[in-house]
């Protein structure tokens, strides 16, 4: 009686080992799935190993990530787009992110670069992405502007901010009428290059178009933020850049995507990873049907123009004013307006440096918010 005891309370033993390493090896077999990420460009992510970049990011912060890339020097994105090379690319396997990047010049004039549309190469992007998988999220990399805007054409005037709200505005008007994700590099190195006071050939290669190290790792910021959801501050890769440097550029990247996932169209693939994190604190609060909702303006502080966004739930009156802490009228614009996300790049060039409020009155309610700008 007892060996047969003993005899079973070995087997129940051994069982529970077996089981045991089983559900480990099943553990780890889902932990092995690697997150699988598909870069498409040009030189821009050819300099610095932009590719390379994103992956040392995860890898520092444990993630397990499967990175591809196709990057052909020189070409655009209707060039890329009709490779057979890139379209069997997108093909070779179930990607969860194809990283998408374009050349400011072509998004912001369309009719100057005609021959190289950006708007119907991103249309047939996204359909040969979904029809390959319908899950894979396609993010488009907003593009910076050249360091000199324009100028450099005869007869041009647009300078590199100029630029910069031409590509920000047609981004956000392609992502609406597309449906991709952006990642905000463009905007980004706006911040920074507005904080730093423009120096020359800071983020910018001495070509005035390509990115230095320290654009790439800005412009990698942003996508890993993109893709992950969470700030890259607590990563400690910083490819070869001082430390002071990086954490810097980790902390503009990380606040520009998670201080508004839905102007970047995060949350369409995200909602329910969203709901876990503070990143959404700038999503509209939908309990009142009746509710307007302003967004903060962004960039703020600003030297020149910034941003204003708000929200309708419903048709009617729109009034926006804008003034200073003497109760001065600075700006006043009133229309009718239909419900849904609209924004405005306001010019404030002429304006001293203090402190602006910006209200918005519908016929529901107003709101108001408070703004800096810094000369």
């Amino acid at each position: 009686m007892i060996k047969f005891l003993k005899n079973r309370y070995f087997k129940t033993v051994f069982l529970l080992v077996i089981l045991v390493i089983v559900s480990r090896e099943s553990a780890n077999a889902v932990d092995d799935n690697p997150l699988e990420i598909l870069f498409i460009g040009s030189s821009y992510f050819n300099y610095n190993d932009l590719p390379s970049l994103v992956e040392n990011m995860a890898n520092n912060s444990g993630k397990d990530v499967y990175i591809g890339s196709y990057n052909r020097v020189g070409l655009l994105l209707d060039q890329l787009v009709s490779l057979d090379l890139v379209e069997e690319k997108i093909n070779e396997r179930n990607w969860d992110y194809i990283i998408i990047q374009g050349v400011g010049v072509t998004i912001a004039y369309p009719d100057f670069y005609a021959q190289h549309q950006a708007y119907p190469a991103l249309v047939e992007f996204e359909e040969k992405i979904h029809e390959n998988c319908e899950s894979t999220r396609m993010i488009f990399c907003l593009p910076w502007a050249f360091e000199d805007g324009m100028t450099w054409v005869e007869g041009w005037t647009d300078t590199y901010e100029d630029m910069q709200n031409i590509i920000y505005d047609k981004t956000i008007q392609y992502s609406d009428e597309i449906g991709f994700t952006i990642a905000p590099v463009g905007w980004a190195w706006y911040q920074v290059l507005d904080e730093k006071d423009y120096p020359l050939h800071y983020l910018h290669m001495s070509d005035w178009n390509h990115p230095s190290l320290k654009g790439s790792y800005l412009m990698a910021c942003a996508i890993y933020s993109s893709i992950f959801i969470e700030s890259t501050e607590e990563i400690s890769y910083y490819a070869e850049l001082a430390e002071s440097d990086a954490k810097y550029f980790q902390n503009i990247a990380s606040n520009i995507v998670l201080s508004d996932t839905t102007l970047w169209k995060i949350s369409t693939y995200n909602d329910t990873t969203l709901a876990s994190t503070d990143s959404t604190t700038n999503i509209p609060d939908y309990s009142n049907k009746n509710k307007t909702f302003l967004y903060q303006n962004y960039p703020n502080p600003f030297n020149s123009y910034t941003q204003i966004k708000y929200e309708l739930q419903n048709d009617g009156f729109v009034k926006i004013e804008i003034f200073d802490l003497t109760g001065k009228k600075h700006f006043t614009f009133t229309e009718q307006q239909k419900a849904g996300i609209h924004s405005f790049s306001f010019d404030g060039s002429k304006l001293q440096s203090g402190i602006y409020l910006y209200n918005l009155k519908t016929n529901e309610n107003c709101q108001l918010k408070k703004m800096q700008c810094i000369k």
